[in-house]
């Protein structure tokens, strides 16, 4: 028997991937919000520019884990499970990576420059990049929800699906994991939050949400300058 008719055959029953969804709403929430982050930043404000280009390190190096992990443990085993079904989408979501990895990488050779320079050339100029990038991780990430989601929630296992968070979570320091969980709760599905974190420890379970939403609150403060920032009213 192939290992995608063993699948069918009932050592697989679904996986959910709301929690994937969640994580995009956060990441296209904040790249969103980022072009006029930038723009807000007055030209010599050297205090400003540490603050909002550190945003920009913690976000694009997050969505690079993210996206890391997802190629390590989600495509190879759909790959060689649904190959059929997945080769009209390769084009596609290769394409797509290929041109968010374009801009992730301009834009990490331009902030420590700006870092540096504090001036209003550079930072227009990420503004620009930075409007691509959201476009450009709108694209993608809804085409995966629509076609890549449906069909890892078929084929992968409960235990690969949570090697994909747990390679993305790895790459991260303890100290930030209240301030992720606190981003991705702001307009996270409350279901999918808990179940996100039904296996913690019950301890952890308790006092998650409080100092998340402080940590979260404290940060968004920072960058930018309310501790409620637009909910950009992503489809659910």
């Amino acid at each position: 028997m192939s290992t995608t008719e063993s699948t069918q055959a009932g050592q697989h029953h679904g996986v959910d991937t709301r929690d994937m969804v969640t994580v995009h709403r956060f990441l296209r929430r904040e790249f969103r919000l980022l072009p006029d982050v930038v723009r807000n930043v007055t030209p010599g404000d050297t205090a400003r520019v540490s603050v909002v280009a550190d945003h920009l390190d913690f976000l694009t190096t997050f969505l690079h884990h993210h996206h890391t992990a997802e190629d390590n443990n989600l495509w190879p085993i759909m790959l060689e499970r649904v190959p059929d079904e997945l080769a009209p989408l390769v084009e596609l979501m290769e394409s797509q990576h290929h041109r968010v990895d374009e801009l992730l990488q301009t834009v990490g050779r331009i902030v420590p420059q700006w870092r540096t320079s504090v001036d209003a050339a550079q930072r227009d100029e990420l503004v620009g990049l930075l409007a691509e990038l959201s476009a450009a991780l709108d694209e993608h990430m809804e085409a995966e929800e629509d076609h890549i989601l449906p069909l890892a929630a078929r084929t992968v296992t409960e235990a690969e699906w949570d090697a994909i968070g747990a390679e993305a979570s790895a790459h991260h320091d303890k100290s930030v994991m209240p301030l992720l969980l606190g981003m991705i709760r702001y307009e996270g599905d409350p279901e999918v939050i808990a179940e996100m974190l039904s296996k913690a420890p019950r301890l952890i379970r308790v006092l998650a949400p409080a100092l998340s939403g402080r940590a979260f609150r404290k940060y968004a403060l920072a960058v930018h300058g309310t501790g409620t920032p637009p909910r950009i009213g992503l489809r659910a």
